[in-house]
């Protein structure tokens, strides 16, 4: 975490209050600055020290996630869909943080068992590559430096080499474009020792199978950047039918409307800025956390992410019975285009069940193809009057 305050100086700010509770390597971290730490409850209602305010620095703490730094992201507030971005930012930066975790092992388990270093060992066993760890940081940050133009030049061709390929994806331009955002901040975090295992193969006559093949596994990692855009879609569809069943509990109760009348009382802004405050006022809260504590949820070199959204209000029977049916749906074959409808312009801010909850069957299937470990369950508790919506992911 030494390099933390570089990315303190120069990244954007993420305007969503949050309070970001710490591992025990966190609360290390924070030791020589305790004052930076607030007391706050987390997701389920322990008292912690924490790091609490009205927004936070999308780097830094996406640099934490990445160093096991962070147990829980927890939002507690009256209303979430005012933060769509700023939560779509949230769950993209963990997931992302992850997968740049899992990147420099992955890469190096699949180029050591690659055919072409495979044949560069049968030539040169002497040479052979067989483990990153073998590999001296100090001797490669040393040719590095000597030889910054070589390995500018091999990044830059790698990136425009799965560039071309993903332009030939048979897949959505949607995905397309989220995969070549990703690819510079990706190459960007390969591990320099997986470089300069390159470097050795590069320098032989197995140099153009070996650009494909190392292009062809970028490619295969970079798909998983599906599951957080198909996640944070699942997420925003969850959350507008939490907030729906929020704001109609509280505007019933407090008689400011009738139940059949919620949707268009909360058109008006004067009236959804009233029930915010109502909300505040009451402390009727929706819960949204994400969990990634290493020490307690990884499996062997798998990372587990939870995320936990919870709200006052029960869904009803037929509004239950609608998400099940959207989340079995059979997508295959099928555009996500295809699930969108021109709006009503009557019922454009209707907060209704939507067809978002399709992307839970796209969720489903990337990760099925990409052998991840992924569940979705709703909880009513009628005893509370809540519901309760978590997922998990292991990637």
């Amino acid at each position: 975490m030494a390099e933390t305050a570089n990315f303190q100086r120069n990244d954007a700010r993420v305007d969503l209050p949050t309070r970001i509770f710490l591992t025990s390597d966190g609360m290390r971290l924070f030791a020589p600055k305790p004052g930076q730490l607030k007391r706050f409850k987390n997701l389920i209602g322990v008292a912690r020290d924490c790091l609490a305010d009205d927004a936070y620095n999308a780097l830094l703490v996406q640099k934490m996630v990445l160093n096991g730094c962070i147990e829980e992201v927890y939002i507690c507030l009256p209303n979430l869909l005012q933060y769509r971005q700023s939560i779509i930012s949230t769950n993209n930066l963990i997931l992302f943080a992850i997968l740049y975790k899992k990147l420099t092992p992955s890469l190096a388990e699949v180029l050591c068992q690659s055919s072409v270093v495979q044949a560069y060992n049968r030539k040169n066993p002497k040479y052979a590559i067989v483990n990153i760890n073998a590999v001296s940081r100090v001797k490669i940050d040393t040719l590095r430096a000597e030889k910054p133009q070589l390995f500018e030049s091999m990044e830059n061709e790698i990136a425009d080499e799965v560039r071309a390929k993903i332009h030939r994806q048979p897949i959505s331009d949607e995905d397309k474009q989220t995969r070549i955002r990703s690819l510079d901040k990706f190459i960007a975090w390969i591990d320099h020792r997986i470089w300069y295992m390159y470097l050795i193969v590069y320098q032989t006559t197995l140099r153009q199978e070996l650009i494909k093949s190392f292009s062809d596994m970028i490619i295969t990692y970079l798909s998983r950047t599906a599951v957080a855009t198909h996640l944070s879609s699942l997420l925003m569809e969850f959350i507008q039918n939490a907030e729906k069943a929020h704001f109609e509990r509280l505007i019933v109760r407090c008689g400011l409307a009738k139940k059949n009348e919620v949707d268009a009382f909360l058109r008006e802004r004067v009236n959804r800025e009233r029930a915010i405050e109502e909300a505040q006022r009451v402390n009727q809260m929706l819960d949204l956390a994400w969990s990634m504590n290493p020490d307690t949820t990884s499996v062997g070199q798998q990372y587990k992410i939870g995320i936990t959204l919870s709200n006052f209000g029960l869904i009803t029977e037929e509004t239950r019975m609608e998400l099940a049916k959207k989340m079995r749906a059979d997508t295959k074959g099928i555009a996500l285009a295809n699930f969108y409808k021109e709006k009503d312009p009557k019922k454009e801010d209707s907060l209704g069940a939507g067809l978002g909850l399709l992307y839970n069957s796209y969720l489903e299937e990337v990760c099925q193809k990409e052998g991840i470990m992924y569940k979705c369950n709703i909880y009513p508790e009628p005893e509370k009057e809540k519901t309760t919506v978590k997922i998990e992911l292991l990637l």
